[in-house]
């Protein structure tokens, strides 16, 4: 009689010993932003597939566990605690960066590695949460893109940077402002129609660079008041300009605008082993490809210290491994950022913008 209870010990042990990973997927499920998590959403899935295929991670299969945040704060607050209290091993998210900083708390306090595939703004990993990684570039790698691109321009540059103000670009204007000996930094509020006393600052200031971190409208704005008072320099600025709005409302002053933008990750990725990887009909654009390489990079640090140590991983990671995924591969510096920041040049030419063939 005593043999039935070993036989259900050993059963259940071969079960635990073959219970699933556990994997969070945090982003905007639905809604006007939904496009974007469904993105990552496939990605992971995607992923998940060919790792499950290959024997998952010490042979224990990965499992998605999809959460709608839906980009709101008080959401992805109470998205984390759900994550934290399914015991997931890792979170792919979040998304956008006030749902990523807003979970990021929870996720720490819980010791889940979290890697984000989307979140750009700098705060995101300069809280000094170990535990948090990111496959996107920083906003504020634009600045050191075009402080290099400005200076190979013209190592003599005068440049005027032009902010609002908005913490959205203010990072990136202190960072550039660092990056530059030579200019002045001036500051434009949101909206403003009166632009005598900055075309002044930057005539008086011989500028022969206008950094316009400003949106595209009042960006554009500005561009046109400065060409029509006879200022020449050039202008240059960063992801807000790719639009419509700029150029509509610059006109001709638009013509030869330099600005940054993160590098498509497809420009990046094998192209043979995205199609063979991602589900027949699934688009390979947006968040897809960095999701699928964030849980690669899970996986890789699984298997290079203890998939249930999410600080071990984090270490790992961190601490200069490199990790080959199907957007080539990636290695973080301490933050946990890239350290390797990808940036594409584009220009306006003719009213409209294409990519740079002159990239710096």
């Amino acid at each position: 009689m005593r043999a039935l209870p070993l036989i259900v010990a050993a059963l259940l042990s071969a079960t635990a010993a073959r219970a699933d990973i556990l994997v969070g997927v945090a982003g905007p499920m639905a809604g006007q932003n939904g496009v974007f998590g469904k993105q990552m959403q496939v990605g992971v899935e995607a992923a998940i597939a060919t790792i499950n295929a290959g024997g998952g991670i010490n042979g224990e299969p990965l499992r998605a566990v999809i959460a709608d945040d839906a980009c709101d704060t008080r959401r992805a607050f109470d998205v984390s605690q759900d994550l934290a209290r399914q015991d997931v091993r890792v979170v792919i998210g979040h998304f956008c960066s006030g749902a990523m900083i807003a979970a990021t708390k929870t996720y720490l306090e819980a010791g889940i590695l979290t890697i984000t595939p989307a979140a750009t703004l700098p705060a995101v990993t300069e809280q000094q949460a170990w535990n948090v990684l990111r496959l996107a570039s920083r906003d504020d790698a634009q600045a050191d893109a075009a402080a290099a691109r400005i200076l190979a321009d013209d190592a003599a540059a005068k440049v005027a940077i032009v902010g609002d103000g908005q913490s959205l670009m203010r990072s990136l204007v202190q960072r550039l402002k660092g990056k530059l000996s030579a200019g002045v930094e001036l500051t434009l509020k949101p909206g403003s129609t009166d632009f005598a006393e900055t075309i002044s600052a930057i005539s008086t200031a011989g500028s022969t660079v206008v950094y316009l971190a400003l949106s595209a409208t009042d960006a554009g704005n500005l561009a046109k008041a400065l060409r029509e008072a006879n200022v020449a320099a050039r202008f240059y600025g960063p992801d807000l300009l790719l639009n419509d709005v700029y150029q509509e409302r610059a006109g001709e002053a638009a013509e030869g605008s330099r600005v940054t933008f993160a590098t498509d990750p497809l420009t990046l990725a094998n192209r043979f082993r995205v199609s063979q990887s991602l589900p027949e009909g699934a688009s390979a654009e947006g968040a897809t490809l960095p999701a699928f390489a964030a849980v690669e990079v899970f996986a890789a640090a699984a298997r290079g210290s203890d998939v249930n140590n999410g600080r071990a991983m984090a270490d790992w990671l961190k601490g200069g491994s490199k990790v080959s995924t199907i957007i080539g591969e990636v290695q973080f510096d301490g933050r946990g950022d890239l350290a390797q920041q990808h940036v594409t040049w584009y220009r306006w030419s003719g009213g409209q913008f294409a990519e740079d063939p002159q990239q710096q």
